[in-house]
């Protein structure tokens, strides 16, 4: 061999190999170039753990449930790192359990609680850590601690594409709307991208419905909350299109083996909030709401609360309210013996009669004239019902505190 040939026959070998690796590379779009190298190398390395195609962060009915477990976490457990260099510190499953329940990290450093977080925090009402385990049940949505030890929730929310639960977001927190005390929807407390992806920063909090009610001014409080909520995301032509108890959020943080605990409701303190807009719809404020109609997008189970599915076209902010009446009529209408006019109420939001059925707005009014008719006596009944099933109470003898 020449030695001419010998100087260049380990650059002309490069070049192909080079060719191949840009072929074979994807960068990994960050604004810090050193973040882009480093991750892009990181991603190469681990065969791209994290995907961009939405569709892909979520369970498959066809597929193995474990199996899935594991390549859905996946991703979470790559970004770790990520996440800790923008001040959160994701909760790490538990080694000896088989359903990936998730615990905070050891709370070292700057990630562990100095003081008691304010709103729009939870207050944290638990005393150790394994009290606040999270099971993974949403590919989605991780939870962390910041670095101030306050514990958050990490949600995917959007691909390279906005989303409309994206869109819905950053509408619902611009300063003037957030301001406005009839908005009830989840904080958002900051957005992070990775490559494309969006994820937002939202607090932790408790389920709205897992706590007892003492009495029936502070049901009456919590069913304002959810009402007047539902009515500003409509009025900003938003549709929840999910509205359930596990979309649903109280301004506390307590044991998640503890249920029904009592004196958590004060007035004063309690907020509640509306979250996860996944199903969401936004359409642009000059929407008239009455001519809005979609077809089949809604994760609403007709069939499972006994109603017929429409068979057409059919307007969401209807079917908004009819999910909201009957979330609440189930935990509210029990209160009908001192409160006679909760019944024909519960009964206008979710008649199949969508001429009869109430609007957000229109809900929202005629609960408040009940409420304003109310004597002192009525508000400061004892409540001593759960919920109500087709006219049948299951009472807090049923269903006791459980610590």
């Amino acid at each position: 061999m020449s030695p001419r040939l010998a100087l260049f026959l380990p650059v002309l070998l490069t070049v192909p190999a080079a060719a191949y690796a840009l072929c074979h590379v994807r960068i990994i779009q960050l604004k810090s170039l050193r973040e882009r190298i480093v991750w892009t190398f990181r991603s190469w390395h681990a065969n791209y753990p994290v995907p961009l195609v939405m569709d892909r962060w979520q369970f498959n009915k066809e597929n193995d449930f474990a199996v899935q477990l594991q390549d859905l976490q996946r991703p979470w457990m790559f970004l770790q790192s990520f996440f800790a260099s923008r001040g959160y510190a994701l909760y790490c499953p538990d080694p000896l359990s088989q359903n990936w329940d998730l615990y905070p990290a050891l709370t070292i450093g700057s990630n562990k609680p100095r003081c008691e977080p304010q709103f729009p925090y939870a207050l944290r009402l638990y005393t150790d850590d394994k009290d606040i385990m999270f099971a993974f049940f949403s590919p989605r949505v991780w939870p962390a601690r910041d670095a101030q030890g306050r514990d958050v929730v990490i949600r995917l929310v959007s691909g390279r594409i906005p989303s409309d639960e994206l869109k819905i977001l950053q509408r619902l927190n611009t300063p003037k709307v957030r301001a406005d005390p009839r908005n009830h929807s989840i904080y958002a407390l900051d957005y992070i991208s990775f490559d494309g992806l969006v994820f937002v920063i939202m607090p932790r909090w408790d389920n709205a419905f897992g706590h007892d009610f003492h009495n029936v001014q502070e049901l009456m409080h919590f069913t304002d909350a959810f009402l007047e909520g539902i009515d500003f995301l409509h009025e900003h032509r938003i549709v929840h299109c999910d509205f359930s108890e596990q979309n649903t959020g109280m301004n506390v943080l307590t044991n998640v083996h503890a249920s029904y605990l009592t004196g958590l409701r004060d007035l004063c303190v309690s907020q509640y909030a509306i979250y996860d807009f996944g199903w969401s719809l936004i359409y642009p404020y000059n929407t008239v709401l009455e001519d809005v109609t979609v077809t089949t997008h809604f994760n609403f189970s007709f069939h499972l609360r006994g109603l017929l599915t429409p068979s057409g076209p059919h307007n969401p902010f209807q079917v908004d309210v009819l999910s909201v009446g009957l979330i609440l009529l189930r935990w509210v209408r029990h209160i009908e013996d001192v409160v006679p006019d909760i019944g024909p109420f519960f009964d206008s939001m979710v008649t199949s009669d969508t001429t009869k059925r109430f609007t957000a707005r229109q809900a929202l009014l005629e609960f408040r004239k009940i409420h304003s008719r109310l004597s002192l006596s009525q508000l400061d009944s004892l409540v001593t019902g759960r919920f109500w099933d087709n006219g049948r109470i299951k009472t807090k003898l049923d269903y006791p505190t459980q610590l």
